[in-house]
C-alpha cells in the first residue's frame, strides 16, 4: 500500500519505499446569524430530531428538507455585548460538531458529504438575552450547496449509511488543492474512508504539517488496506486535514482516502485483489 500526503505545495517524504504526500485544506461549516423579523427565543426554536427548510420552519422528515435540528445549546462565559463572529463560531460551531457526531452515531461525518451548520441570535435578539445556539446536520451536494433529502439522519452513520453520503472526488487528495467533490456513483479518482484520525482538542495548540503526517502515515495505511480489503500498488493511502484557523472551530481530524491511480466507476469498499473497476 503506498501513503501519499499532500500540501499546498507538495511535498514528498522517504517512508520505508514508498513515497507519502499530505495537506491542510480550507473549509469551515456554515455559520449564520438568524435576522427574521420577530427575533425568537429558545422555546421558539425546532426541537431535536426535527427537520427544518435549513433555517428555523419545521417540515416532515419523509418530505424534502434541508436541515435536521442535532442539539439547542447554550453560549456561555460571554458578556452582555455581541460577540464577534469569531468567538462565535468557535463556541458555537466546535460544541456543534460534537453534538452531530454523537447524533450520527460516528465522527466519521468529516468522510461524508455531512456537515455541521449552526444558528444563533441577531445582535438584537442578543440584547433581548438570548443566548441559543441551534445545532443542525446537513447534506451538501457536490457544488457545496445543501441538498434537500428525505428521511431522517440520527445514527445513519452508526449502521450502513456512510456509502450513502460518502466523500469522493474526481482529482487527487495528495496533489490538488481542490480535489473537487463528487457523487461516488459517478467516476471519480478517490474515496474518504470510514476511521477519522481525531488530533486533539480546538483549544489545543495546532499541529503543524509535519505532525500530522507523522500520526496519519500508519493510521491512513491501516484503514485505507482494511477498506479496500487488500494492500494494493494501484491504490494508495493519502490523507488531508485543515488549517489552523478551523483547528479553532472544531476541525481537529485528518480524512484518510483510498487513491487510485487512475479514474474509475464503482466503489474500492471490499475490492480486494479483484481488477480496478472500469
Amino acid at each position: 500500500m503506498r501513503l501519499r500526503r499532500a500540501m499546498i505545495g507538495l511535498l514528498a517524504l522517504s517512508l520505508a519505499s514508498t513515497t507519502a504526500c499530505t495537506s491542510q485544506v480550507s473549509g469551515s461549516p456554515d455559520g449564520e446569524v438568524v435576522r427574521p423579523s420577530l427575533t425568537p427565543a429558545a422555546t421558539d426554536l425546532p426541537r431535536a430530531g426535527q427537520c427544518t427548510d435549513g433555517a428555523l420552519a419545521v417540515v416532515d422528515c419523509a418530505k424534502p428538507h434541508e436541515g435536521e435540528t442535532v442539539d439547542i445549546g447554550q453560549f456561555t462565559g460571554m458578556g452582555a455585548d455581541y460577540p464577534s463572529e469569531r468567538d462565535l463560531r468557535r463556541q458555537g460551531v466546535a460544541g456543534c460538531r460534537q453534538a452531530v457526531a454523537g447524533y450520527l452515531g460516528s465522527p466519521d461525518h468529516d468522510a461524508t458529504r455531512l456537515q455541521a451548520h449552526v444558528l444563533w441570535p441577531s445582535r438584537d435578539g442578543w440584547a433581548m438575552g438570548h443566548r441559543w445556539r441551534l445545532c443542525s446536520v446537513v447534506e451538501l451536494g457536490p457544488d457545496g450547496q445543501r441538498r434537500k433529502r428525505t428521511g431522517a439522519l440520527r445514527d445513519l452513520l452508526k449502521g450502513a449509511g456512510f456509502g450513502q453520503v460518502q466523500l469522493c472526488a474526481q482529482g487527487s487528495p495528495s496533489k490538488d488543492a481542490d480535489p473537487k467533490v463528487t457523487l461516488c456513483d459517478g467516476p471519480h479518482l478517490a474515496e474518504a474512508v470510514p476511521g477519522v484520525l481525531d488530533l486533539g482538542e480546538p483549544g489545543d495548540p495546532a499541529p503543524s504539517r509535519e505532525q500530522v503526517d507523522e500520526k496519519a502515515k500508519d493510521h491512513c495505511a491501516t484503514a485505507v488496506a482494511g477498506y479496500v480489503g487488500a494492500q494494493r500498488s494501484d491504490v494508495a493511502a493519502s490523507w488531508r486535514s485543515f488549517g489552523s484557523q478551523a483547528w479553532s472551530e472544531g476541525f481537529t481530524a485528518v480524512v484518510c482516502y483510498a487513491e487510485a491511480t487512475r479514474p474509475f466507476t464503482g466503489r474500492l469498499w471490499g475490492l480486494g485483489t479483484n481488477p480496478l473497476p472500469a
